[in-house]
């Protein structure tokens, strides 16, 4: 037997013993296990969630986790899990964005999530860590690899700051891609103790409590947060001729400037998910992350940690609970 948080109706988690997966693939036994935006989303049972999943739910698809059975060159390894599985032959798949296979299922959606201490995925869905790397931060390789896509969807740097809205974990990873690779970045984050933290962590080079009405000029803005609010914002603060890419998922639907859209001649770009090469990628970039940005909690006070994040109780951007 096992623990296990079962998401029983929006609002509640509750801690059960369940019964071992059982059948195909590796069997792992969880580490840690990342609490992303979406979880939260489920959590509450927002519009955008609601119209996508509904209890009973194990959630958790950022996982890291020690090879219990499975391939034998990775047992007894820490392995991050990717958590999107493709079908393999539909034409998304074949021309390699296996992230947009219409398709695909997810864990801690379609498949038991790692808020639960074990957990069973197909073999090809594992990425040894680094050696020398705390196993922990393994679970960070999904939101990293999902920031790291979204810049990639973006284009060529451009000459400016790039404007970045939202300094949730989501947004504090992309702003740390984007300061890598040379970039100055503007901040939108309302949260004080969290705005201390990424400025102390060097994120940003400007962080703002929020978008004045006449902030304009962006060649390029990426909005993490996808609310009706902050995707208006974004096309209003791009220069003409810019750039927004839209990470976040926090609505339905957003009233869109078509006017300023199409005379400005400004390029609205969706990023969702990640390839593998990305997500391999991400996994050797964990070395290089700072602990810092990420608040460790023990995975049996699940439930307390879903409702301190979402009453802006932990300054850090992340959360991620330890089995």
């Amino acid at each position: 037997m096992m623990r296990a948080w079962i998401l029983r109706d929006y609002g509640s988690l509750e801690l059960e013993e369940q019964p071992l997966p059982q059948g195909e693939g590796a069997l792992l036994k969880v580490v840690a296990t990342g609490i992303c935006g979406s979880d939260l989303s489920v959590y509450k049972g927002t519009p955008a969630m609601r119209n996508r999943w509904q209890p009973p739910l194990v959630l958790g698809h950022e996982v890291v986790g020690i090879v219990e059975e499975g391939p034998f060159h990775l047992q007894g390894r820490a392995v991050a899990v990717h958590p999107a599985v493709p079908c393999g032959s539909c034409r998304e798949c074949h021309q390699g964005k296996p992230h947009l296979c219409p398709k695909r299922v997810h864990l801690g959606f379609h498949l038991p999530g790692g808020l639960a201490e074990w957990i069973r995925v197909p073999e090809g869905q594992l990425y040894p860590l680094p050696p020398g790397l705390p196993a922990w931060k393994g679970a960070l390789a999904e939101p990293l690899a999902v920031a790291l896509h979204g810049v990639k969807r973006a284009g060529p740097l451009p000459e400016g700051e790039v404007l970045v809205l939202g300094g949730g974990a989501m947004g504090s990873l992309v702003a740390w891609i984007l300061k890598r690779q040379g970039a100055g970045v503007v901040l939108v984050e309302p949260h004080k103790g969290r705005v201390e933290l990424l400025v102390a962590l060097g994120l940003a080079d400007r962080v703002l409590s929020s978008l004045e009405a006449d902030t304009d000029g962006f060649p390029l803005v990426l909005d993490t947060v996808g609310s009706e609010g902050t995707v208006s914002q974004a096309l209003r603060a791009s220069s003409p001729g810019g750039r927004v890419v839209v990470l976040g998922l926090g609505s339905l639907e957003a009233p869109l400037n078509l006017q300023g859209l199409v005379v400005g001649e400004r390029t609205l770009l969706g990023s969702y998910l990640f390839t593998p090469e990305e997500f391999s990628e991400a996994v050797d970039y964990l070395k290089y992350l700072p602990e810092n940005l990420v608040k460790l909690w023990p995975a049996a006070k699940a439930q307390e940690a879903f409702l301190a994040l979402l009453e802006g109780r932990i300054p850090e951007p992340k959360v991620v609970l330890l089995w």
